[in-house]
């Protein structure tokens, strides 16, 4: 399925991610730019993670049920598609999961690394790959104390070490903090994860990778570069996306 080449003048690890995802959704999402709802797991997760990097870029001065009540109510003010959850409901869960123990003490493990009195949070990193003509940009969500940059997430189960091993994210992040001058920590990288399930659990997971995986990243992003330049969208009917649950275009494609 093709259309015609949309212009770009920058690529995103997300957009990338996508595109490997489901092309067809790409399209929708990038091309027609069609708007959609967001989904009650992107308000949640987009929420808690706001709370987690007020709280620990403030640590003792930020109230926790405060901050949460702040930041849920910001990020739950835009169109929503709730579907059969309720808000009431999802803003307890997360209250809940920041009261908890677990999560508190992995809270308190959040040591930031800090440049004159600037708190290392949501740093803005730019990759350029060879033969693609727009550089990739994204947004690391945390450098430790020690170097090692991080990422918070939210997960309905745990993540095993093979899945954290698995995630392409990290490896982007550590390429271009590389090739920036900033990776002070040689390939190694951090996941929070905090696990929406009855107990909270918060997990820290670490992985390293090795300089040699970069020629791999590379090639996925020419190829995706190509196809894009090429105006070639495939659908990917058999990805996790591709259910009325998790695919906000659904109705426009397998579902029309």
């Amino acid at each position: 399925w093709g259309a015609p080449m949309v212009e770009l003048d920058h690529l995103s690890y997300s957009s990338i991610s996508l595109y490997l995802t489901c092309g067809r959704a790409w399209y929708w999402r990038y091309v027609a730019q069609v708007p959609t709802p967001a989904s009650p797991e992107l308000v949640f997760g987009s929420a808690f993670h706001d709370t987690v990097e007020t709280l620990i870029t403030t640590p003792g001065e930020a109230a926790l049920e405060a901050t949460w009540s702040k930041c849920w109510a910001e990020r739950s003010a835009q169109e929503v598609n709730w579907g059969d959850e309720s808000p009431e409901e999802l803003f307890n869960l997360g209250l809940r999961m920041l009261q908890h123990q677990n999560v508190q003490s992995a809270l308190q493990s959040m040591t930031l690394q800090w440049d004159d009195g600037v708190p290392a949070t949501e740093i803005k990193v730019t990759l350029h790959c060879p033969g693609v003509p727009v550089p990739i940009i994204g947004f690391v969500d945390l450098i430790g104390a020690d170097g090692i940059p991080g990422d918070i997430k939210t997960s309905s189960t745990s993540w095993s070490p093979e899945k954290a091993r698995r995630e392409t994210q990290p490896l982007f992040y550590l390429a271009a903090l590389n090739q920036m001058g900033l990776l002070r920590v040689p390939w190694q990288f951090r996941h929070y994860v905090f696990v929406k399930t009855k107990t909270p659990q918060a997990q820290v997971l670490e992985h390293d990778h090795q300089p040699t995986e970069i020629l791999w990243l590379f090639r996925c992003i020419q190829s995706v570069w190509q196809q894009i330049e090429r105006g070639i969208y495939t659908e990917n009917p058999t990805t996790w996306k591709c259910t009325p649950q998790y695919c906000e275009y659904w109705t426009l494609c397998r579902g029309k």
